[in-house]
């Protein structure tokens, strides 16, 4: 299937909420599943009172054999409903030991789980640091989106790890950039695809940039479980910008979105 990585680099930019309200809103032939691969541990369980089984290791212990991809993620998944939309997560528990213990089992004997062809997983990857575990999972992505503010601090920590971004991911490499920032998407794109092309010779489209986001405390309260969405949830600010994420995100998506049946014209006499 599909897989989108939700990683950062620095600070704490919501990388939880952005693969939560992705699949919040996803198209419906995405049919997204949201798994927590954070090795520092996960927050769904708690920000949904969720119970602390099934989760990671349950995905981890059925991919191991499993001959199909869905009863895997129907058994491992808990539902979490936004008003209407219900989306599958595989919880982390808290803490981390035990998601770094299941990922090589999911980008190793069980990585089928991750890579069939009926539905979009997105992977909440956590903050990415040199060694960690969810290296193996990026370069199955077919995206790596990695969330980063537009200032001076996570820009410089963002150049340190693109060349190991670039070439971890067999993917497309996104740039989503956070609220709050002092630089535009077209800033960052510049300095980026310079850094790409001249300092690491590698293929300055590699990388694209996107954003930045909204700042919408109330889209993030809905995703974090802190409150109840109304009627028109879809169009808080936050929630229509992942929305428009995903026709960005769909080229690059081995699934493509249905097309409309076309419909015969009669014929003239």
């Amino acid at each position: 299937m599909p897989l989108v990585a939700v990683t950062y680099v620095k600070g704490r930019p919501g990388a939880t909420t952005t693969a939560f309200g992705l699949a919040a809103v996803a198209p419906e032939w995405a049919r997204p599943v949201v798994v927590e691969c954070d090795p520092a541990g996960g927050d769904l369980m708690r920000r949904h009172r969720l119970a602390a089984v099934p989760s990671v290791v349950d995905l981890a212990a059925a991919a191991r054999g499993a001959a199909s991809s869905g009863d895997v993620f129907a058994a491992a998944s808990q539902p979490v409903s936004v008003v209407e939309v219900v989306v599958p997560v595989v919880v982390a528990p808290a803490g981390g030991a035990q998601t770094r213990a299941a990922l090589p089992e999911l980008t190793g004997s069980g990585r089928a789980v991750l890579a069939s062809s009926d539905r979009v997983v997105v992977a909440d990857c956590g903050r990415l640091g040199p060694g960690s575990p969810v290296g193996p999972l990026l370069r199955l992505a077919d995206v790596v989106v990695v969330l980063a503010r537009a200032n001076a601090d996570e820009m410089a920590h963002l150049r340190e790890h693109l060349g190991d971004l670039v070439d971890a991911g067999a993917g497309r490499l996104v740039v989503l950039l956070g609220a709050g920032g002092v630089y535009s998407a077209a800033e960052v794109a510049e300095v980026l695809s310079t850094h790409v092309g001249q300092e690491l010779a590698r293929d300055p489209e590699a990388v694209s940039v996107l954003g930045p986001l909204p700042d919408d405390r109330r889209a993030a309260a809905v995703l974090g479980g802190d409150l109840v969405a109304g009627r028109r949830w879809r169009r808080l600010p936050l929630m229509a910008a992942y929305a428009r994420l995903w026709t960005d995100l769909g080229p690059y998506l081995p699934v493509a979105a249905p097309q409309p049946t076309d419909v015969p014209t009669e014929a003239t006499s």
